[in-house]
């Protein structure tokens, strides 16, 4: 029999309509747990995955009888602030559409984590190649370095939050920030008194108070120990940080560590990413995880409930000395002014969610 070399071909996915997504976490880290649900649609030869609101969301302690439940907010349901799971508790989660659809996970019980010694980062100029932008970004590789027990089989997996501090909390186009909302321009007259100029197309709003933008993974890093078993991991690549703006960053690595259920799941997924280089495209039906329906054992429900223990480091990361391009730039300001807009106002609040947050973030140094 000859061995040959064969060309790596990019697998290529149908997508298929009303497809149920639930995928998330409960964590032993405190304000990183929830559960995200969405529904595929085909509109107009449109792919979307639409947020299901109104659902009843769950996490179930099978040891203690405890059931704590989540909260809608912003396209995303978390739990209360105060929420953790510790190592080997045994969880479940629970959700009921408005429709009346009812699904459940499989049991999840959470693995002793495995702590990092060090973490770091290194500035690179092109740190990964983006397919919607068909170039190379900017960023920061963020390297960890830990001890791999011997004892174990350990399978890892690491996400990050990163916080940047907010000069802009609302932009608001073709409208004007009002009642805690843009509110729409109204029709300009067919002519303007003398002097007096047309609203802006936007304007922009700063914060009111300290303010930070929280963003995560844009990609799937996991390890299998099967090559580093009992030996001293030195500074794996764990996260890639794309600079998104010039200004400062702290960014918060979590080293999880996974079943091999949880593995394989994350391990499909990553290799379906990486091929169809896009992280929001909506999951074909080989990524099924944990998650049925409970009076339909014939619907296919993709993504999976990890309940998970991990370990933490924050980096402080300077980047106003950096002059390559931004990923996402912030709007040039533009205020409001009397005239054409009377009693104007120049800030919005710092409104508290998954992806904002008015709590400066440990390991935040300066203003």
């Amino acid at each position: 029999m000859q061995l040959g070399c064969i060309d790596p071909v990019a697998p290529e996915f149908q997508f298929e309509d009303d497809l149920t997504i639930i995928e998330g976490q409960a964590s032993s880290t405190v304000g990183s747990s929830f559960i995200n649900i969405q529904r595929t649609s085909n509109e107009f030869g449109i792919y979307r995955n639409i947020f299901q609101e109104g659902a009843i969301v769950t996490f179930d302690n099978l040891d203690s009888g405890e059931s704590v439940t989540l909260r809608e907010q912003i396209d995303t349901y978390v739990t209360p602030d105060d929420f953790a799971v510790a190592t080997g508790e045994t969880w479940e989660l629970n959700v009921t559409l408005t429709d009346g659809s009812t699904y459940k996970s499989l049991p999840e019980t959470v693995i002793a984590p495995v702590p990092f010694d060090d973490i770091s980062a290194t500035f690179e100029k092109e740190l990964f190649f983006r397919e919607d932008s068909g170039k190379f970004v900017p960023g920061h590789s963020i390297a960890v370095s830990f001890n791999e027990p011997v004892a174990d089989k350990n399978y890892y997996l690491w996400r990050f939050r990163s916080f940047e501090k907010l000069i802009l909390c609302k932009v608001c186009d073709n409208s004007i920030f009002r009642n805690g909302d843009c509110e729409r321009n109204p029709p300009p007259p067919a002519v303007l008194p003398v002097g007096v100029p047309r609203r802006a197309p936007y304007y922009t709003y700063g914060c009111e108070t300290p303010c930070w933008t929280i963003r995560y993974n844009e990609s799937i890093e996991i390890l299998d120990d099967k090559f580093t078993n009992g030996t001293f991991v030195e500074e794996y690549p764990a996260a890639n940080i794309p600079l998104y703006t010039n200004e400062n960053i702290v960014v918060s690595l979590e080293q999880i560590s996974l079943s091999f259920d949880a593995y394989q799941y994350y391990r499909r997924l990553q290799d379906i990413i990486d091929n169809n280089g896009n992280f929001d495209a909506p999951p074909p039906a080989a990524v099924i995880g944990n998650v049925f329906n409970v009076n339909d054992d014939k619907e296919m429900v993709l993504g999976r409930f990890t309940a998970a223990s991990n370990t933490v480091k924050s980096i402080f990361i300077e980047r106003t000395d950096i002059l390559d391009d931004e990923v996402d730039p912030p709007p040039i300001f533009s205020f409001e002014t009397d005239p054409p807009i009377g009693n104007p106002i120049s800030f919005a609040p710092c409104i508290e969610s998954r992806f904002r947050t008015g709590t400066e973030p440990e390991g935040w140094i300066g203003n």
